[in-house]
């Protein structure tokens, strides 16, 4: 009977076996799918014309560069530098540095509206949209230009502040520096993942969606230790998970720029950081939970969002 015993014992012990290696690879079929349809998703937010932005940016330097608007330069500060550009999702295109520091950021912004709205071909342009911070140029073809005006003060730019009601200073390449090297020290899967979480945070409610700039230095952060998987979906989650934890004090920004990039959020545990996060806990958690890759799918089929810097 001993031996009986032990036989039953040792084909139970078989059956698991086989359960938890046929539910490893039931894992293993998911995780490739939910990769392919990253590496899909990429493909589409990476389906951008970089010649034709050049072009459409030079445009907007012509048009901007007058006795009426003084341009020193047009800085590619913001995500066309970074690579983390996502079509109708990224916070800022291109600073565009003016001589004129007695201008509040709200009279650049919509004397930049009109400039662009009198000398772009706008057989081209669709419209010119003024915003909080930025003035959004939507083409024809769908493509748009975020151009966030900045001013030199006391020897250094300084953009708006979250609530476009004064400037405050900023070093545009640093942030570039940081955010490359985190994406170096992780086998380049940091700026992809940015690209994606800005899409699935784009299908949130308008006041739990997180600026562009905002993703990217909670990114930083994230992967500042990682020694995860390096997977599309592995990275992804992370960063997202991350988020919703990190939102909930304010973000330090890294570049020495201003104290914080989200004191609008209030201070740390303020109950609309606690809305944020609750709601960013919910996306982590449909994108671990989804079970297939039509459900994967249907978190990033929201038809895109607002741009987060208007």
């Amino acid at each position: 009977m001993g031996g009986s015993g032990g036989g039953g014992s040792s084909g139970g012990d078989g059956a698991a076996l086989r359960r938890a290696v046929d539910e490893e690879l039931r894992r293993q079929e998911l995780t490739a799918e939910l990769n392919a349809v990253l590496a899909e998703l990429l493909a589409g937010l990476n389906d951008r014309d970089a010649g034709l932005v050049r072009d459409r940016l030079d445009q907007v330097q012509e048009a901007l560069g007058d006795d009426a608007i003084d341009v020193d330069r047009l800085l590619f500060g913001g995500s066309v530098a970074k690579h983390t550009y996502v079509d109708g999702l990224s916070d800022v295109d291109a600073l565009v540095v003016v001589d004129a520091p007695s201008a509040s950021p709200a009279d650049l912004v919509e004397r930049f509206a009109r400039a662009l709205r009198s000398r772009l071909p706008m057989g081209e342009v669709e419209s010119v949209e003024p915003g909080r911070l930025a003035v959004t140029v939507t083409y024809a073809d769908g493509t748009q230009l975020q151009l966030l005006p900045a001013v030199e003060r006391d020897g250094r730019t300084s953009i708006a502040s979250e609530d476009g009601d004064q400037w405050r200073r900023i070093r545009p390449h640093k942030f570039a520096e940081k955010l490359t090297a985190a994406n170096r020290a992780n086998g380049d899967a940091v700026v992809p993942a940015i690209k994606l979480a800005k899409s699935a945070i784009a299908g949130l409610p308008e006041a739990h969606r997180l600026s562009g700039y905002h993703v990217e230095a909670i990114a930083v952060d994230a992967f500042r230790n990682y020694d995860g998987r390096r997977d599309r979906a592995s990275v992804l989650h992370h960063l997202v998970d991350h988020a919703a934890r990190a939102v909930l004090r304010p973000t330090g920004d890294i570049t020495g720029q201003s104290v914080h990039v989200d004191d609008h959020l209030g201070a740390a545990g303020s109950a609309r950081r606690r809305e944020v996060s609750a709601s960013l806990a919910r996306l982590a958690a449909r994108l671990r939970a989804a079970s297939s890759a039509q459900e994967y799918r249907r978190i990033f089929d929201h038809g895109g969002g607002t741009p987060p810097a208007s």
